[in-house]
This record gives C-alpha cells, structure tokens and sequence, in this order.
C-alpha cells in the first residue's frame, strides 16, 4: 500500500469504520512505513485529548448570580413569575447551544489539526517529486544526460569529489542489464545532488542520491507521475530517488542491486 493511499483511509481505520480487509493492509503497512505510524500515533493522542475535554460542570457561583439577576430584574412588590426574564432565558440558550455544540467543535479541531498535519507531512515530499520529474524531464532534453560519459566506476566515483558533499556509491551494474552511461550534477530540494544515469534497453534511469544523516533505513516506496515511475528508498544514510518510463518491478531490480 502507497502512503498516499495510506493516509486516505487514516481516518475510518483509526474509527476502526474500514472493512477487514483493507484494516489489514493498512495495518500490516504501519508496522513498516515509521512516517505512516507517526502519523497514526499522532492522531490517536489528538482524538484522546479531544475525547478527554468533556462538558464542565456548573460552578457554585452561577446560581446566586441567578437569582440575584432574578431579583433584579422583577419591580418591586411584584408576584414571582413562573416565566424567567428574557435576558436570562437568552443565557441559559446559550449554555445549552454551546453544550450541544461541543462534539461538532471537537471534531472540527480534529479535522483542522489533521489537515494542517497532512499538508505539512506532504509538501515537502511533492516538491522533491516535481523537482525528481523536473530534472530527468530536463535532462532528456539534452543531447546527453551526463556530464561525465564513463562506464568506469573507478572513474564516476572520484569525479563526484569537490562538487558535492558526499561519496554516492557507484555500481557497475552491466552484467543484471542497467549499463552505466555516467553522472551528472543536478539541483532538488534546494541542495546540490548527484546523479548517476543508466540505460536498460532504450530506457534511461536518473538515480538522484543525496545524503541524509540520521536517516533510518526505508525500504522502496513507488509513485507514478506524469507516466514516470518514480522509486525513492534510504539506505546507509542516503536518500535514492530512481525515475524511468520503466515498470516498477524493473526500478525495483535496481533498488535491490544498488
């Protein structure tokens, strides 16, 4: 299951309003995307805090406030009248339409607070997949998708030194089918990246590799844009975004073999 999908059916999962069927996918998912748990998590702990504001009990105060407005509001010598005055009945309206309101207001906060999450968690992932599709769109408009044309690693590798940051690790993965063409630079995510490019068949496949310190190994997670199949995993502390007109399984092969 994508996240995308994932996050779609968030909401009736944790309502436990999903069928069996698609609780159990979207169950066995969180126990391996860390984002997608996260998330989950979060919404459980806001859904308690909310459940937790219950309706407040009257404080001692209000009834002598009561009837001194009572008293006030009747002229004097004046018979008690079994209707209270209009400024009371208009409180106590109030009190009553704020109580009724309560469970729609909480979960329109959950609502809120879901959004604001959900916008914050994706827009950094869409803009790395129009700057990932940007650039290999890009570079297929270029009479050569390199900058550096070698299938020698021994060559590649040293080449990334003193323009980026880091050392990508560079395979020549010939003899499974992806022959290497070269490397380039490239810009995503406001950082200067590295790119190594290959050909499978009539296929070429930009690798975008950037580091990521810290970061916790994450298995391939597919995307389809724009007719690209996009591949993105983290491993070693390094952030791989793959992108091709290929298939997934084919992206998949090369994931495995980098």
């Amino acid at each position: 299951m994508h996240c995308e999908r994932a996050r779609e059916l968030m909401s009736p999962y944790l309502d436990e309003a999903l069928p069996a069927p698609d609780r159990s996918v979207l169950a066995a998912h969180l126990e391996t995307c860390p984002g997608c748990a996260k998330l989950a998590a979060d919404w459980r702990r806001i859904a308690r805090t909310l459940s937790a504001v219950g309706r407040e009990r009257t404080p001692p105060s209000l009834l002598p406030r009561l009837n001194r407005a009572l008293a006030g509001a009747r002229p004097a010598g004046a018979r008690r009248s079994a209707r209270p005055p209009a400024s009371l009945r208009r409180l106590l309206a109030a009190r009553t339409l704020l109580r009724r309101a309560a469970p729609m207001l909480a979960a329109c906060a959950l609502t809120a607070v879901a959004t604001w999450w959900l916008i914050g968690l994706a827009a950094p992932e869409a803009r790395l997949q129009h700057d990932v599709l940007a650039a290999h769109m890009r570079a297929l408009l270029q009479e050569s998708p390199t900058q550096v044309a070698s299938a020698d690693t021994h060559w590649i590798k040293p080449w990334f030194s003193g323009r980026v940051d880091f050392s990508p690790n560079v395979s020549d993965l010939s003899g499974e089918g992806f022959v290497l063409l070269g490397a380039r630079l490239d810009y995503v995510g406001d950082r200067r990246v590295g790119v190594l490019v290959y050909r499978r068949r009539q296929h070429t496949i930009d690798v975008f590799v950037w580091p990521n310190p810290g970061g916790k190994h994450r298995p391939g997670r597919l995307l389809l844009r724009k007719g690209y199949t996009l591949l993105t995993w983290t491993r070693h502390g390094l952030s791989y975004w793959a992108i091709s007109d290929l298939d997934a399984d084919e992206l998949k092969t090369l994931e495995r073999l980098l």
